[in-house]
Formats: structure tokens, sequence, C-alpha cells
């Protein structure tokens, strides 16, 4: 066997190995995070089922090992109940039916979004300071070369005017 054999076969080893790790633990991360969010639901939240419904908890049910939450649905004459698991529960909601979770990072994704348009206009502004402090410069050489031409030209003048002169 060949040396690139060997090393392919242990990266696929790996691999093999590794990916199992890797999802398990996201998938407990992600179980850590459903069972705080279905641990801290109480009556008067406003709640949004994995299928879609939206209501407000109006009961709490310890089954068992079971949590069974009812939610109340519609207004007036329109209302309804439903009994759910409360591992259901898509999201908590806040007053303007947003998701909780989802209004807190769109907080943070809007402050990292105006921290890179700050760094960019600060850049931009560096960039323009340098262009004008660069055109000033070249302003300044021609400038300063037909001051030094004028002065070449007035002493060659005065040269051929003593010149003329002393002739």
């Amino acid at each position: 066997m060949d040396v690139s054999q060997i090393i392919l076969i242990v990266v696929i080893v790996m691999l093999v190995i590794a990916y199992p790790i890797l999802v398990s633990s996201k998938n407990k991360k992600e179980r850590k995070k459903l069972d705080e969010q279905t641990n801290s639901l109480k009556r008067g939240d406003k709640v949004m089922t994995t299928s879609g419904v939206v209501g407000t908890i109006v009961d709490l049910v310890q089954e068992g090992e079971r949590k069974i939450v009812t939610i109340e649905t519609g207004s007036g004459k329109n209302k309804g109940y439903t009994s759910v698991d409360a591992y259901a529960i898509y999201a908590v909601l806040n007053n303007n039916f947003e998701p909780i979770d989802q209004t807190k990072t769109e907080k943070k994704e809007d402050k990292k979004e105006n921290k890179k348009a700050e760094k960019q206009t600060a850049k931009v502004e560096e960039k323009s300071l340098a262009q004008t402090v660069e055109n000033e410069k070249t302003e300044i050489k021609p400038t300063e070369n037909k001051t030094s031409e004028d002065k070449v030209k007035k002493s060659q003048a005065n040269k051929i005017e003593t010149s003329k002169k002393s002739k």
C-alpha cells in the first residue's frame, strides 16, 4: 500500500468516528434549549406550536413525564381551546407575535451590520483623505517645479543680460 492510500483510509476512519460525535453534541444543545423553553412556559405566554397554531397558554398540567399545555386561540365568538404536548411549542412570542429568540438575534445581527457599515465608512473616509493628501502633493509639486523653473529662467536671463552689458 502506498502512503497516500494509508492517509486516505485514516482520514475516512476519522470522519466516520467524528461525524456522529459532532451530530450528537449539536442534538444535545438543541435538546437542552428545548427543555429550557418547555420548563419556562407559564400561563399567559403567547406561543406558536410546531403546526403554526398561535394562542395564549391558559393551563399547564403535568401528566407523568409529559407536560400538557392548553392553548386559547381566536377571540370573541371564535375562541377555541387546544391541548398539546409542551414539546409541540415551537416558540414563545412577544406582544407583536414575533418569536422572542428571533428578535434578540435580529438585534445582534443589526448591531453587527452597523459595526460593519461604520468600519466600511471609516475605510472610505481614510481612502478619500489619502486621495486628497495625494492630490495636494501632486498639486504642490508642479507649483514648486514652476517656481524653480521660473528661478532658473530668471537666472539665465540675468546671465544673458550681464553678458550683454559686459560686451
